[in-house]
């Protein structure tokens, strides 16, 4: 990312900045598709949803860091107007690399790694008690998923991989067709050419709404543990529906009376009540739901999936909003406005809840509901997941010819020999919700 940045900056012609943004967009597809992976790896359980809620609320604040550096050089009509801005971007880049040593590897994939001695040392560093019993729940779970092979291929062959996997991607594309990005790319466009503002006017109103979608995303923090996915999606997609189709009918009227500033000021609401709600749900749980979802073996697999899902949306949706704007106009809004409320169903029939659950939890209630429709299931936490450590395997659906495998692995986990890394982290329990 650092190397496409650099690139762009420096670019003299078409060739250069579109080999900088290829080369950088590489880079930032593989950190979104792994930050929030780790983000769940290394949280505790009742603690996932807020510790990748903050990690949004960072991604928001650099949001807003660029409208208001679009506002302070848009005025500009030398090169420095798209250099600085794009140049700029290395100082976050520097903060990364800076803090990534800093950072431990996630226990379950080093108790993969059959580095045992080291996962305990993580997770000693990352909770405040005895970390015996979940390293045990890890350990049992790792051992059941590497039992079975893994492959690509088997993401595609239907069945419980193929179901969690395609959750996590539906959601991720539902985030985009949702309409973010039609406001958050092009919200000075919309402003001016749709409600009607003054140009520098709708500069500054993008700026100020970026400061209160900031804020928004932040404010969720204390409740994104508490209320629960499958709530905050359906809840958020109703909302978002209304706000689009109140986008609709503003820029609709506003067009037909011209002279009014009514429905201008209405449109501009309903986009501030959009983002608002965007980002009490919509804006954090696409992404922490395919790393929540998946399966330890189809985890990272998933994740890129449902990540390159998310960014080809993204790519159809900005590409398609200018000539929508021109040609559909209020029809534009009206579109996004219908997408969100089929959103509404599809939580409903097909998103299982994963909130307050451990990662090993939701394997075992995959187990026992195997249906695509989960509009009848149980989908409190501890539903259908009695039962102890050691009968985790059972629940699993491991076979009995795997237990010779699992005991070779067993074996040679205990001889691990791994050095203690040396990290300093947060502890879990400072992640954990006030509920």
């Amino acid at each position: 990312m650092t190397v496409g940045i650099v690139v762009q900056t420096a670019a003299h012609d078409m060739t250069d900045m579109v080999v900088g943004r290829i080369v950088a967009g590489i880079g930032n597809g593989g950190n979104t598709a792994t930050a929030p992976v780790w983000h769940v790896e290394t949280s505790h359980q009742s603690a996932k949803g807020s510790a990748v809620v903050k990690e949004m609320a960072v991604n928001v604040l650099g949001f807003v860091i660029s409208n208001v550096i679009t506002l302070a050089f848009s005025g500009l009509m030398t090169e420095a107007q798209w250099r600085f801005p794009l140049g700029i971007q290395l100082i976050f880049c520097v903060v990364i690399l800076v803090m990534i040593p800093m950072l431990p590897e996630s226990p379950l994939w080093l108790v993969a790694r059959k580095r045992d001695v080291d996962a305990k040392h993580v997770l000693r560093m990352l909770n405040d008690g005895d970390v015996e019993e979940e390293y045990e729940q890890i350990r049992t779970s790792v051992k059941a998923e590497q039992a079975a092979q893994s492959s690509w291929s088997q993401l595609f062959h239907g069945g419980l991989a193929t179901r969690r996997v395609l959750l996590g991607m539906v959601l991720q594309v539902a985030q985009q067709l949702s309409g973010i990005n039609v406001l958050a790319y092009y919200l000075p466009v919309v402003l001016h050419r749709s409600v009607g503002l003054p140009e520098f006017t709708a500069r500054l109103v993008a700026v100020s709404n970026a400061v209160s979608f900031w804020l928004s995303t932040s404010a969720s923090i204390l409740f994104v543990e508490k209320v629960g996915r499958r709530k905050l999606l359906m809840v958020g997609a109703a909302v978002m529906a209304v706000a689009f189709l109140g986008v609709s009918t503003g820029v609709g009227l506003g067009l037909t009376t011209p002279e009014s500033h009514g429905p201008g000021i209405a449109a501009t609401a309903f986009i501030w009540l959009y983002f608002t709600t965007f980002s009490s749900g919509w804006i954090s749980v696409p992404w922490l739901y395919p790393a929540e979802v998946n399966s330890l073996k189809f985890r990272t697999k998933g994740a890129a999936l449902a990540t390159a899902c998310d960014w080809l949306f993204n790519y159809v949706v900005v590409q398609t909003t200018p000539p929508g704007i021109h040609h559909l106009k209020w029809g534009l809004y009206l579109i996004y406005a219908l997408l969100n409320a089929t959103f509404v169903p599809l939580v409903y029939y097909l998103v299982v809840e994963t909130q307050g659950r451990s990662l090993e939890q939701t394997d075992r209630w995959f187990e026992k509901n195997p249906g695509w429709l989960v509009h009848r299931a149980d989908h409190s936490v501890n539903a259908g997941l009695n039962g102890s450590v050691g009968g985790r395997m059972r629940a699993m659906g491991v076979a009995e010819d795997h237990e010779a495998m699992m005991d070779e692995f067993e074996l040679t986990a205990d001889d691990d020999d791994s050095s203690t890394p040396s990290s300093p982290v947060t502890r879990r329990s400072s992640y954990h919700s006030n509920g």
